[in-house]
Order: C-alpha cells, then structure tokens, then sequence
C-alpha cells in the first residue's frame, strides 16, 4: 500500500505539499532530458497479496499478529486485517528470472502457511474470497495503521457521503458503505517491469492494448457478497469501493480514481504524473525537508517522494511508477489488473505471458498509436474482459477477433517468439505458456471453475452460503496440490466449523407491508406455502409479522375485502441477528413458540431462518 507515513491535508501543509509536488514533475522532465533515469536493462518483479481464513474458512482478523510471527522483510500489511502481502526481488529479464521469481514466491508463501498453520489459520490465493461477508467490512476490521486510517478519513471527506457500490452482471449487488474497507475484497498479482525512458511512451500504450486480452485469460473473481457479477469483479468494486466523485458531479468528465486510462500517451512519462496532478485532487501529504530540484543540483538522486504519494492514491490499471534501485532511478510499468490466485503455476504463467508480450511490441506501431488503433476500442476491450472473460469478441487493430482465437493464434505465438529472441531458454517459459494455451483452450479460467463449482453445489441442494464455503475449501486442497486451474475439477466436501444464521437464512423475501390487504397476505401464504409473513414499513424495518393461524382464527371469521394486515399482525415480534448461532435462534424460535424469526441488521429485515432451515442444515453436517 505503499508508504506508511503520511498526514491529512490541511492549510500551510498542503501548500508545501503541493510545490513539492510542482518541483518532483519538474525534476522529473529534468532527469529525463540529462539521461540521468537507467536506460538499456529491463527487470520483472511482482507483489503477491494474499487472504488469510480461519477454520471456519471465514476472513482471519490475525493478520498483524501473523505478520510479526512471519517477522520477514518481503512481508508487510495491507488494508485490511484478512489481507498481507510479499513483495518479491526484482529479477533481472534473461534466464533464470521466471523460475527464480517462482521459487521465492512459493518459499515465502511456505513461510506464511506454516506461521498461520500454528495459529490454525489458511492462505488462500484468490481475486476475491468467496467467504466475505458485509458483516466483516467493518471499519474495526481495517489494519491498525495510520497510513489506512489517514486514506480512509481524506476519501470520505473528499466523497462527502457514503460510498454506493452497485455492479450487476448474472447477479446484482446495490449497497452503501462508510469506509473504504470494500477496496480489501480485491487481491491481486502486481507485476512490474522495468522500461528505459526512451521507451516508455510506446510500451505503456502496447500495455494498454494488451490489457483487455490478457485480463480474458486470467479472470479470477465472479463471487462478492454472495452475488455473481463480473468474470473480473474487481474491476468494478475497485473502482467504485474508492470513488470520491459525489452524485452531484458525475455530469463533469472526472475521472475515477481507480481508471484504466483515456487517452493515448504521447510525449514521456513525465506527461502521466502532469495529467494525474491535472485531473486528481490531493488526498494525502508527507514531510519532505527539501526540494527535489535543490536534490538534483547538489548532483543527488532525488526520491520524488509528494509525486510518489500522490501516484499512490491513483490507482491505474496499467500504473506508471519511479523508483531508485541501487541509487540509479528508473521507471516501470506495474499491472495492477492480474488477480491473485488461483496457484502460483496460474500467477507466474500469466507473469510470463504479459512479459512475453511487452517485449512483443510491434515496431510498426511506434509514435502511431492513434492511427491503428483506436483508444476507446482499448478500453472498451478491457471492460468487456472484465465482464465476461473469453467469453468475448475483440477489436484487434482493424479487425474483430474472437478471444480464444486471438490468444492461441496471434498472442501467444507473439510472446513466444519474444521470449526466445529475448535469450530466454525455451524451458523457462514455453511450460507456462502451455498452462495458457489449455486455460484459453478449454476455457476454463478460475472464473470459471469458480461459477461452475458454485452453480454445481446450488444444483446438489446446497445453500449458497454452503457453496461458497465447499468452494473456498476446494480452492485450498487444490493449491496443496499445484495443479493450475484448468486441470481442476470437482470440490471437496462441505466444511461443518460454522454455524451462523446468516449461513443459512433466506434472503430472497416474500413480505407484506402494513397497508396491504389481508387477501393479499392468505394468497401469498398459500401461494408460496409459507406459515408466516414479515410486516415492513416503507424503509425496510420489520415492524411485525402475520402467521396463517392467525388467518385461521375462527375469531377472525370471513376475511372482509377491506381489512389490512395492520389490524392482524402481531407487533411483539422476536428477531434475531445474523452473526448470532443457529443454537441460539433454536431456543428463540421454542421459547416464542415460533416456526421461524425474521434476521434483522440495523432494524432492517435481511433474512428469514425457519426451523425448516436449521433441521435440514443439521441433516447434511
């Protein structure tokens, strides 16, 4: 999350703050002119962020306390407590860096198992855990951190009301949240290359037209909150979990600050941190003794430490990003879009076939991006692979080409061939590149391995609550067992460590309000063969229920065409909570004499469980 010390904005602060930030773009142009940034060498490097769950396979709070057990200098925090991170060795580009990369990943990773092991925690590598609840995106959740707390209090100020999430794909989700914490549903596999300045303007716009296709073959987050959205949720929820831009001035052409871009880059690097100080309002400062111009005619290195902070609250799909390795500047390009999971086989194959292809760049496209392609086919390339993964057609440089097709036939070979003039030795890659080609082949992306795990459990009679929890199980057994995820199958058995309400309660609700006819209430009943009904008002608060004895109390009589469910519902109602245990709702429902409890959050009517419920759930476990 970059670096931890940072302050609110705020008077004389941001004014020092902002020339800072003035002098770092300057200094930048400067370095760059004078040849002073390192040209001629290319490295990789990645981060790997990671979930980690209890064994209920539920998000774990012990993040910090397994981040010290760890006690490694390649680990650190992230936003949320469920969440760490590595950050692996830059690795020169020539033989020997992939499986480098992929043995150091796969140690640390080790490390981080056997240290949660001993709390009887679990890794898991995947875009978005299945398992999350709204009930975890809790503020009290967030890592203790000034550097989070400072972020999540300058968003909300700057947003000015709470943060609306709606993203509808086979499913919908439509919720508000108060803090920035919904950013931690996302985990990714942050790649970074190193690019020589004079470089930098073509091959950040050949990453941009690579994105859309690359995302296609490693979509890897369908599932939020329960809900089937996108093949790349992430995509949508992180752009609009951090959106600042308030429904007042959404008419104005802003840009979110989670963005894939809007136009082609043009002239050097320095041209993004311009547009980004142009287009970004200023969220957080840091101190900075002196002036990064003062820095570089001493004959210094200057850290450009306020363009850095201000770059990191900006978060590009295809990100620009200055760095000092050595006491030597340099420039990289970091795809932030490649998510985490689903095996380490899965990250460094999406690894090699996005290096592969930077280093593809067609010569013919230099300084003429604007002339083969158009950037709003780019772009809309990316969305529709966030959408729906292989499942698409893209604009390809004039053409239309179907996405299996274009991989397999154009892209791969491209990458391959680049690989090898690169003097990359043949068995470094072309085994990764292979796990592409099948993924692409059949069509199986974790995406997909994911919908169809989910569905196959719903089709078994399973809660949706138990499919996602055999899913994550699944996920787990499967990472043990290292095969990338087109050679994965069928999941393992449903875990029995929880027992929650919100675990098996209905959420698709039949209600009645109070103004309703009574008729009305009878014929839902009958229709749906339900025993009771939730009364609500209009804001969606239970404020009784209507049962079917009452229908048939022969005190009731014909039920006249008039008479309305408030003169029947009873008001002394016994709810229940969605986190309390299903022991618990059993001695409510006996002691109130009840076949079932309306679940509230916050007065608001989440759910139904029923006696039914729980008997059956006990049945399977």
């Amino acid at each position: 999350m970059g670096d931890q010390q940072i302050n609110r904005l705020g008077g004389q602060e941001k004014k020092d703050f902002l020339r800072h930030l003035l002098y770092d773009i300057e200094a930048m142009e400067a370095m760059i002119e004078q040849g002073m940034i390192e040209a001629g060498v290319t490295r990789i490097g990645a981060e790997q962020e990671f979930c980690l769950v209890g064994r209920d396979l539920r998000p774990s709070m012990m993040g910090p306390e397994i981040l010290t057990m760890i006690d490694e200098p390649h680990f650190t925090s992230e936003l949320a407590r469920w969440n760490l991170e590595i950050n692996l060795d830059p690795q020169d580009f020539k033989a020997g860096c992939f499986s480098s990369m992929h043995n150091q990943l796969d140690s640390l990773l080790a490390l981080a198992k056997k240290r949660s092991e001993e709390l009887e925690q679990k890794v898991i590598l995947t875009g978005i855990l299945p398992t999350i609840r709204k009930s975890e995106l809790d503020f009290k959740n967030m890592t203790p951190n000034p550097r989070y707390k400072v972020l999540d209090q300058s968003l909300k100020e700057q947003r000015g009301e709470d943060f609306s999430l709606h993203i509808e794909g086979v499913d919908e989700l439509s919720l508000k949240h108060d803090s920035i914490l919904f950013e931690a549903c996302n985990t990714s596999f942050q790649v970074h290359l190193q690019i020589s300045p004079e470089e930098f303007v073509d091959r950040y716009n050949w990453a941009q037209v690579i994105s859309g296709p690359v995302l296609s073959a490693c979509v890897n987050s369908p599932i939020l909150l329960g809900k089937e959205l996108w093949s790349e949720t992430r995509i949508a929820l992180f752009r609009q979990s951090i959106d600042i831009r308030n429904t007042g001035n959404y008419i104005r052409e802003r840009q979110p600050r989670v963005a894939f871009g809007r136009k082609w880059l043009e002239h050097s690097a320095a041209e993004i941190f311009k547009d980004d100080v142009s287009q970004y309002n200023l969220i957080i400062s840091g101190e900075i003794k002196k002036s990064s111009m003062d820095v570089l005619n001493e004959g210094g290195v200057p850290q450009l430490r306020a363009m850095n902070l201000h770059n990191g609250t900006i978060y590009k799909w295809n990100r620009a990003c200055y760095g000092i390795g050595g006491g030597v500047p340099h420039l990289r390009i970091e795809n932030r879009y490649i998510p985490s999971g689903p095996t380490t086989i899965d990250e460094i194959a999406n690894t090699v076939l996005w290096t592969g292809l930077m280093m593809a760049m067609p010569d013919n496209c230099r300084g003429v991006w604007h002339k083969k392609m158009h950037f709003q086919d780019v772009r809309c390339n990316f969305l529709k692979s966030a959408r729906n993964g292989l499942a698409n057609e893209f604009a390809w440089f004039g053409k239309t080409v179907e996405a299996s097709r274009l991989m397999n036939d154009i892209l791969l070979p491209m990458a391959e061939e680049a690989l090898y003039e690169s003097s990359i030795p043949e068995s470094e890659y072309l085994p990764y590149l292979k796990v592409i080609e099948q993924r692409v082949a059949k069509k199986h992306t974790g995406a997909a391995w994911i919908v169809e795990s989910v569905r196959n459990a719903r089709r078994n009679g399973h809660t949706m609550d138990e499919a996602l929890l055999m899913t994550t199980d699944s996920m787990d057994a499967q990472a043990k067992e290292g095969a990338p995820v087109h050679e994965k199958s069928s999941f393992h058995n449903i875990p029995n460590k929880y027992a929650r309400v919100d675990s098996i309660m209905s959420t698709d609700l039949i209600t009645v309000r109070e103004d309703d006819l009574m008729l009305f209430a009878k014929k839902l009943m009958s229709w749906h063969n339900y025993s009771t009904l939730p009364v609500e008002n209009i804001k969606g608060k239970v404020i009784g229920i209507i049962s079917r004895e009452d229908i048939k109390d022969e005190n009731i009589g014909e039920l006249d065409s008039d008479a309305t469910v408030k003169e029947w519902m009873h008001t002394d109602i016994m709810t229940i909570g969605p986190e309390s245990s299903l022991d618990k709702a059993s001695r409510a429902m006996d002691l109130n004499d009840s076949g079932c409890l309306p679940v509230v959050k916050d007065g608001n009517l989440v759910g139904v469980v029923t006696k039914t419920d729980i008997r059956e759930f006990k049945a399977r476990t």
